[in-house]
Formats: C-alpha cells, sequence, structure tokens
C-alpha cells in the first residue's frame, strides 16, 4: 500500500502558493517602474497580529502587479491564470503562483512532489519575468534576468477540521515532513523530526512550520506570513549572487596583483582602469548587501519578527550573510594592496627619474652647447 493512504483523511482547504525570484538588476527606480507598469499597488505587511508595531514595514515598499498568462496544470489543479509579481528597489523580483490545495491533508505530499522541479512552471516564471522587464526596463539599472533563480513552496491551510493545528502536527507529523521535503517515500524518524521541528504559533488556532525547501501555514489570515516568506527568498537570492560575484572577483586576485606589478614603462593609465573596475565591483556589492538587508525592519521580539529570524534561520541566510561579509572584506583588502602596489612602482620610478635628473644636471656644463 502507498505510504501515504495509510494516513486519516483530514479535510483539508486552502491554496499553495509557488514562489520564483529572480534578479532583474542593480538597482530599481519604484516610482519609474509604477509609471511604466500602469495597474500597480504597493506591498505592506498587513497588520492581522496587533503585536506589529507601525515602523514594521518595508522601505520603500514594494511594487505589486499582476501578470496574465496560460494556466498551467499541476498534479490535476490548474494554477491561476494571473500570477502576483512583487518588485523591489534592490534589484529583484519573485513572482507568485497559486492553486487550489487537494480535498485531503494525506495528498498534500503528490502535489509538493508534483511542484518541485516542475519545467513548465519554471519556465513561465522566466518568461513572464522577461515580459516584466521588458516594460520597465527604463527603470532598471544595468537590467539584466538573471540565469539564478530561488523558488520556494508555501502550503497555506485556512481550513482544516474541528483539530487544532498543533494536534494535527502531532498526528500526522510523518505526511506534512514528506511534504515540506517534497518526498513520497517514507522519512527516518530523524529527518521527520528535523523537517518539522522549526515551528510557531500566534494563537492556538493558527500554526507555521518552516523549513529550507518549503513551509505549511495552518492560518486563516496568512498574508503577513507569506509576505515574509517572499522577502526572504528575495534575501537568499540575492546573498547567492553576491556570494558568486565576490568569488570571481578574488578568484582573479592574483592574475590581478601579477597585472599591476608586471614591469611598465608607466602603469598610471592601465592600473587606473583595473582599480576602478575593483572599485566599483566592490561598491557595487556593498550597496546591494546593505539594500536587501536593511529593505525591511525587523527589530524587536514581535511575533513576525520572531518568525522572520526563525525563517531566515532554516534558510540559512545568517551564514550567506556572513560569506558576502568575508568576501567583501577580502576585496577592500585586495584593493587596498593593489593602491599600495601600484603607488610603490610609482615612488620607484620617480626616485629613477629624479636621479637622471641629477645626474644630466651634472653632466650638463660640461657640454660644449651648454653655455
Amino acid at each position: 500500500m502507498d505510504p501515504l493512504t495509510q494516513t486519516s483523511r483530514t479535510t483539508i482547504e486552502g491554496h499553495a502558493y509557488a514562489l520564483f525570484g529572480f534578479d532583474l538588476g542593480f538597482q530599481i527606480d519604484l516610482d519609474a517602474a509604477e509609471r511604466l507598469a500602469g495597474d500597480t499597488t504597493r506591498q505592506h505587511i498587513s497588520r492581522t497580529r496587533r503585536t506589529s508595531p507601525a515602523w514594521f514595514d518595508y522601505s520603500p515598499a514594494p511594487l505589486r502587479l499582476a501578470i496574465e498568462g496560460a494556466q498551467i496544470e499541476i498534479d490535476g489543479q490548474p494554477t491561476a491564470a494571473s500570477a502576483e509579481v512583487l518588485i523591489y528597489d534592490f534589484g529583484a523580483a519573485l513572482i507568485t503562483y497559486r492553486l487550489p490545495l487537494p480535498t485531503t491533508l494525506d495528498e498534500l505530499p503528490r502535489l509538493s512532489v508534483a511542484l518541485e522541479d516542475h519545467a513548465a512552471l519554471q519556465a513561465d516564471a522566466r518568461a513572464r519575468m522577461a515580459s516584466v522587464l521588458d516594460t520597465i526596463r527604463a527603470a532598471v539599472e544595468r537590467p539584466s534576468l538573471s540565469d539564478a533563480v530561488e523558488d520556494y513552496v508555501v502550503f497555506s491551510l485556512t481550513s482544516w477540521g474541528n483539530s487544532t493545528p498543533a494536534e494535527i502536527l502531532d498526528d500526522h507529523r510523518a505526511t506534512l515532513a514528506q511534504a515540506i521535503e517534497a518526498e513520497r517515500a517514507p522519512l527516518a524518524a530523524e529527518q521527520i523530526a528535523r523537517s518539522t521541528e522549526a515551528t510557531l504559533s500566534y494563537a492556538e488556532t493558527d500554526l507555521a512550520i518552516l523549513d529550507w525547501n518549503g513551509a505549511i501555514l495552518f492560518d486563516a489570515e496568512p498574508d503577513d506570513i507569506l509576505t515574509l516568506l517572499q522577502h526572504a527568498n528575495l534575501e537568499l537570492l540575492q546573498l547567492r549572487i553576491l556570494d558568486q560575484e565576490l568569488d570571481e572577483i578574488l578568484d582573479h586576485a592574483d592574475e590581478s596583483l601579477a597585472a599591476l606589478t608586471r614591469a611598465r614603462v608607466w602603469p598610471t593609465f592601465a592600473s587606473r582602469r583595473m582599480m576602478q573596475r575593483l572599485a566599483t565591483a566592490q561598491t557595487d556589492s556593498a550597496v546591494r548587501f546593505e539594500g536587501v538587508n536593511n529593505a525591511i525592519k525587523l527589530m524587536g521580539n514581535q511575533y513576525l519578527a520572531r518568525f522572520y529570524r526563525l525563517a531566515a534561520a532554516r534558510l540559512d541566510l545568517q551564514a550567506w550573510q556572513g560569506s558576502v561579509q568575508r568576501k567583501l572584506e577580502a576585496t577592500e583588502s585586495l584593493y587596498d594592496k593593489m593602491s599600495d602596489s601600484v603607488a610603490t612602482h610609482r615612488l620607484e620610478l620617480l626616485e629613477w627619474v629624479i636621479i637622471v635628473l641629477i645626474a644630466v644636471s651634472i653632466v650638463l656644463p660640461f657640454t660644449p652647447w651648454y653655455h
């Protein structure tokens, strides 16, 4: 018997959300993009929990628009024709597809498996995002649709019978773990525990289960939680891209230093261009790093702040931030070494010029044409 049929048939209602994050360029002028895109709104964090203070929001608020397209069938259920796109000022955008959940909890892992690496859905997401970029291209600094993509799945249950979310977690932990991990086969007890250990509740009537691959929400009003998960995945995407860009700079550090120290008549023009490229790349990386980290205010011990910290921990954002920070420091050290190398070479050349001038001044009076 299929292990998924061994669980009791708990009736559920809600939607599955497939998130795909893309990088569109260096920075985006949201006001200009709003004028170019037409029918748009600004995305704010909904205040369904009273513990969220007024300042707990985006700065500036991302742009939200709907993109129409063909419906894509996944596990017998079509996605909505309209997909939501969120555009952020730090150069990233996220597209969200929505489709109905199956009628029973035991069918949830099958839908998760169907969503995992769905080629048609990913291709449609890239095509729609390319269309968005074409529309707002004039508002994007250095526009380019990146090859990198960050995907995430959220199963949002708005109705689940008479049991509390905590009771459902206790009774169906294996099924929920399979859904989060997109696995049909039964998981080991250790993996089940690990996949469902990151939980958070605001009241007895809601529960969030988070992991790196997806999340399950028991929540009648999940908009604020979904917004934070969208931002967390875009932050992960930006950190991945930054880490890769800094890797490329550091991978060529030896060649850059060797080119500067190689003997030449006068290093000014070549070295200036090389150092300018490095300084520009370093500054761009620092600006993007600060932009994505400061896009949302997440201070205090309010529920949403604690939720975001939990999501960041499951996505390993702190480790990515540490990696980017170390590489930013390494590129700064590289720039200093390059600058010192150029300065030393110039001083050596100036010393030789002075020596030659002194020698000429000594010899010149003894030449027949001096007077």
